[in-house]
């Protein structure tokens, strides 16, 4: 059986980043049941790194631990820390689900940037298919359903970071192993997050269910990063976008298997139509191939 390679291996890392990124959002939601959101989000910082490192010299690339300081690096994990500080104060006060559609305009600024930047270039049927995995994206989430928010806007405010950093991220040199990134990552947010929780909240100590989920989530924090850099630097753009709505159908599932929150007609319809679009994406065969995958 041959291995997957080039679009069809950055549609799979995708996928099971978008998978991850979920299962970590998840966890952060029952670990803020306890404690306050920048706090949650301190403590799978501090995870993420005390799991990093010691991981990055089992894999034998502590040597590239100093890379963590390359500019894109920083630039890259900057914005990451924005797009989850925005999330997460978000998730404390709205239905995963909710921010999750609301997240799903990142693709579509991200295609327009890999227009303008990268000069990909998009045909009608995947600028349609991809404006379709939208639609369906919505009639899952449903946003709204439940009544306005001004605490959704954070998912507006997410979208547009996640869509800056997935651009830089594609820029970041490929010498630099993915790992090293996502290691990065997590640790930026014991500064960021810590920083605003002193200023914003009224910290306590947590209980060691608390801790697991902060752990658990810095677990797969660390796997989706690497997924999803692995993944635009495997695949074109265009490929893999349309795959980012596949967090829409993980979200629903998390509802459904954690929260105990069941979908409707229309959002089994939109799941339907995630779907077929991302079949039909599949399908065609018209996308640049691309490239090297780094550890």
């Amino acid at each position: 059986m041959r291995r997957p390679s080039g679009n069809t291996l950055g549609i799979i890392l995708m996928i099971l980043a978008t998978a991850c990124f979920t299962i970590n959002d998840s966890l952060l939601k029952l670990a803020m049941h306890e404690v306050p959101p920048f706090q949650a989000l301190f403590l799978r910082g501090v995870g993420s790194t005390l799991l990093g490192i010691p991981l990055l010299a089992a894999l034998g690339l502590f040597r590239y631990a100093p890379r963590m300081l390359d500019g894109r690096v920083q630039l890259r994990n900057l914005l990451e820390l924005t797009a989850a500080m925005g999330f997460v104060a978000g998730l404390a006060y709205v239905p995963i689900a909710d921010l999750t559609a609301l997240g799903q305009t990142s693709p579509l600024l991200l295609l327009i940037g890999a227009m303008v930047f990268f000069k990909e270039r998009l045909s009608g049927m995947q600028v349609a298919l991809i404006v379709l995995a939208f639609a369906g994206a919505l009639l899952v989430a449903q946003p709204g359903a439940s009544g306005f928010s001004p605490y959704t806007l954070f998912g507006l405010w997410s979208a547009a970071a996640v869509a800056v950093r997935d651009l830089i991220g594609r820029k970041i040199k490929l010498d630099i192993p993915g790992i090293v990134v996502a290691v990065a990552a997590g640790a930026i947010e014991i500064v960021g997050a810590g920083l605003a929780g002193l200023l914003l909240e009224q910290w306590t100590w947590p209980s060691a269910l608390t801790l697991a989920f902060a752990v658990g989530s810095s677990i797969f924090l660390i796997a989706a990063h690497w997924l999803l850099l692995t993944a635009y630097r495997a695949a074109s753009v265009s490929a893999v976008v349309p795959f980012l709505y596949m967090s829409t159908v993980w979200a629903l599932l998390s509802g459904m298997l954690i929260f105990g929150t069941f979908p409707n007609a229309l959002a089994l319809l939109g799941i339907a139509v995630i779907m077929v679009s991302g079949v039909a994406v599949v399908g065609l065969e018209r996308w640049p191939k691309k490239v090297v995958v780094s550890p």
